[in-house]
């Protein structure tokens, strides 16, 4: 199996972690922040935000993570519309 393979195995693994669990520690968090592939970006920005709006007052520390994830989000569109027009 080779690594790009291996690393999309981990992100989605964590991701469905995070999505099972009400309170996703930092731990965890931080764990698949650093395997996830930019494929992956976008679900684990999804995971986060369905915690976010399924409670009335969420973590700040989980706000500015899905604020992080969204910048790299555009990024990645950037690059790509980029890419698109110089092609």
């Amino acid at each position: 199996m080779d690594a790009a393979t291996l690393r999309e195995r981990v992100s989605r693994k964590l991701i469905e972690d995070i999505e099972d669990v009400q309170y996703p520690s930092v731990t965890m968090m931080d764990r698949v922040e650093a395997v996830l592939s930019p494929d992956a970006l976008g679900d684990y920005a999804e995971a986060l935000l369905e915690k976010i709006e399924g409670t009335r007052f969420p973590s700040i520390s989980m706000l500015n993570r899905l604020d992080g994830l969204i910048a790299q989000l555009e990024q990645a569109e950037a690059r790509s519309d980029g890419a698109r027009r110089a092609a």
